[in-house]
């Protein structure tokens, strides 16, 4: 593959489809070039969801034993599908909480680009609560035999590259986007969603 994944290309992509230094309450956002053209991607995207629905297919098929769940949500303020895939086991913790493990992939509809991490949820059936979960983008023991599989087959179905993470943190200091203001946008951010869990 040799497109250019690099940090600066990807902001200069960025700047098609996100007003420079308006946020997003400004009513010159709304109308902005831009932002229709980030409109119009998202109705495509949506319109057109076979090779997403295609992977979606191919990881129940092959993890079984997983919960795979498609959280993708285009029509709001994301810019990638997204896919949770739950692994089996819940660990049972000795204060009597529950926590799940779970793969997640955010594949970008701006670029053909897509970032994985683990996510572990805490939660306690009997009190009825439960805790932010803890995202990790570096390999974790506990989830990489799975994650591994689910690296390969969203590049195998989707032929896309996954970003480093030194990439996804890089600062977009001009773009507003979703819940993060002007000034404190990432890469990850612009690209994805700010909506990681």
């Amino acid at each position: 593959m040799n497109e250019d994944f690099s940090p600066p290309r990807l902001i200069e992509l960025l700047h098609r489809y996100y007003p420079v230094n308006l946020y997003s309450d400004n009513e010159r956002y709304g109308e902005s070039e831009q932002y229709q053209r980030m409109l119009q991607l998202r109705a495509q995207a949506l319109k057109n969801p076979t090779s997403w629905r295609g992977l979606l297919a191919r990881l129940r098929e092959a993890l079984p034993e997983c919960k795979v769940e498609d959280w993708t949500v285009l029509f709001s303020d994301d810019n990638c599908w997204r896919v949770r895939v739950d692994l089996p086991e819940v660990l049972k913790l000795p204060d009597g909480q529950d926590e799940v493990r779970t793969v997640v992939v955010l594949v970008s509809i701006l670029v053909p680009v897509f970032v994985l991490y683990s996510s572990f949820r805490r939660y306690h059936l009997v009190e009825k609560k439960s805790w932010a979960s803890e995202t990790f983008y570096e390999d974790v023991p506990e989830t990489k035999s799975y994650a591994d599989k689910v690296e390969a087959l969203v590049r195998d179905v989707l032929h896309v590259h996954r970003l480093t993470n030194e990439a996804l943190f890089t600062p977009v200091p001009d773009i507003q986007c979703g819940n993060v203001s002007l000034g404190e946008a990432k890469l990850i951010d612009c690209l994805f969603t700010d909506d990681r869990w």
